[in-house]
């Protein structure tokens, strides 16, 4: 088990929060105007359960207001559809443990039908959110289609924002939007503040699927690590998790033919205990997954795509159970490059489907590639967002840059005997892979590296 303490040494390393508090210091005059107020605001769509027949919603309001109600109805053209209005008791919570300055509230929508567009508002009864609007998931196997996100992370409201937006503006009927951890670089009221700000009201209208980063944990000075105080305020998952601690963390959810498993992989080296449990969880996910496509999605990569990073003995616990479910794909993050590929070792592999391992970033933060070159397709120096659609025969996955620009294609065709073929978009072939390596991660290469680097990108 000494992987599981190297693990948690490398997530308290990757933290600086002498310099981050410094930048949030800087941020404090930023949002003059985003103190909260009687009315809802930071209104955040999730599914916390059956995708085709239940939604939550979450908000903030000044703490004076502890009337969470929520009012939904069949979205109807006209205006006048207030006798269609079914009202809905919500919970409500400090918005910040120990504050007196915000309230949390949430509340979650039940028995609604599958494949059907509703029309919602929160508020306290009398101070209502504008009418937000959602479509319910199908109770069969459909085809649909999603968004992914790599660490958004830092600089949230001047760049990390452009690549939600883009994501948006670009496919807005993306059943949902899926974070891979690392949504805030500190959970604390100055980083979500920005990453509301750069979602806005896209948050309430297309649901949000999460899974923790190493940042979304805190480690006070001599304290233990702790986990975010603002997660579960926000968020609401399918309550299957391994145990009420990881409600919201480790989960899955079945969606028209996927099953998408959200694995907390910074959990791992809590302590022994807690690691076998989660493990065991995901074992029993993935062998009991009645679904014809399968995806996990978390933070850490099983392969890793910036320099200086080899979490072997991380890849060797999770990869196992990973390739013998056949997993069809691993999408993460942490890394801030990216990176697409099959095992390396076993890609000649037959009868057996391969998990396809995707690393990105939508963020600003940039690292520089490792010299591993295990992918097949890699990217640095670039914000990017993706778009993911699934039919039940094939599974068809785009890259895009944050100006909208495609960076990668692929396909993976499924028969029906389960057996997947992939295939490459014909464009990657004409377009450039950009390897630039940032300036700040020029001292992570030795000479020799930097030449094995030159050569493999000569071009």
């Amino acid at each position: 088990m000494k992987y599981l303490s190297l693990i948690l040494i490398t997530v308290l390393i990757s933290c600086n929060p002498q310099v981050e508090q410094t930048d949030v210091k800087q941020r404090d005059n930023e949002f003059p105007h985003f103190e909260p107020a009687v009315s809802p605001d930071r209104v955040m769509l999730s599914i916390p359960g059956d995708a085709a027949t239940s939604r939550a919603v979450s908000w903030r309001t000044v703490f004076s207001i502890t009337g969470s109600y929520g009012e939904i109805a069949v979205l109807d053209p006209s205006p006048e559809f207030e006798d269609k209005v079914i009202k809905v008791t919500g919970t409500n919570s400090p918005w910040e443990e120990g504050s007196q300055v915000s309230m949390g509230h949430k509340v979650i929508f039940e028995n609604l039908m599958p494949g059907t567009k509703y029309a919602y508002r929160v508020g306290d009864g009398e101070n209502w959110s504008e009418w937000f609007q959602f479509r319910t998931s199908m109770a069969k196997d459909e085809p649909f289609a999603f968004l992914y996100f790599g660490d958004v992370q830092n600089d949230i409201k001047s760049l990390g924002s452009r690549t939600l937006r883009q994501a948006y503006t670009h496919f807005p009927e993306a059943d949902f939007m899926l974070f891979a951890g690392d949504l805030v670089s500190r959970s604390t009221e100055e980083y979500w503040r920005e990453f509301f700000y750069a979602g806005g009201w896209i948050f309430g209208m297309m649901p949000s699927v999460v899974t923790p980063g190493n940042h979304e944990y805190d480690k006070p000075e001599n304290q233990p690590r702790t986990f975010s105080k603002h997660w579960n305020q926000i968020y609401s998952a399918p309550t299957n998790s391994p145990s009420e601690e990881y409600y919201n963390r480790n989960y899955y959810l079945d969606y028209q033919g996927v099953r998408f498993i959200s694995f907390d992989s910074p959990a791992l080296g809590e302590n022994r205990e807690d690691s076998t449990l989660v493990i065991s969880w995901l074992n029993k996910t993935l062998a009991e997954n009645p679904n014809r496509w399968t995806v996990v999605f978390t933070h850490y990569p099983v392969y890793s795509c910036s320099q200086g990073r080899n979490n072997e003995k991380y890849r060797n616990t999770i990869q196992p159970l990973l390739e013998k479910y056949s997993v069809d794909l691993v999408l993460a993050g942490h890394d801030h490059t990216y990176c697409r590929g099959f095992n390396p070792e076993e890609i000649k592999n037959q009868g057996k489907n391969m998990p396809m391992y995707v690393v990105s970033v939508a963020g600003p933060k940039m690292y520089g590639l490792n010299t591993s070159f295990w992918s097949e397709r890699m990217g640095s120096l670039t914000q990017l967002y993706q778009h993911v659609s699934v039919s039940r025969e094939k599974l068809e996955f785009k890259t895009f840059t944050a100006a909208g620009e495609l960076y990668d294609h692929f396909i993976i065709s499924k028969n029906e005997k389960g057996i997947n073929t992939f295939i490459e978009g014909p464009e990657i072939a004409s377009i450039n892979q950009r390897t630039e390596i940032p300036e700040s991660a020029l001292e992570k290469y030795s000479e020799d590296e930097l030449e094995l680097y030159k050569g493999k990108f000569k071009k």
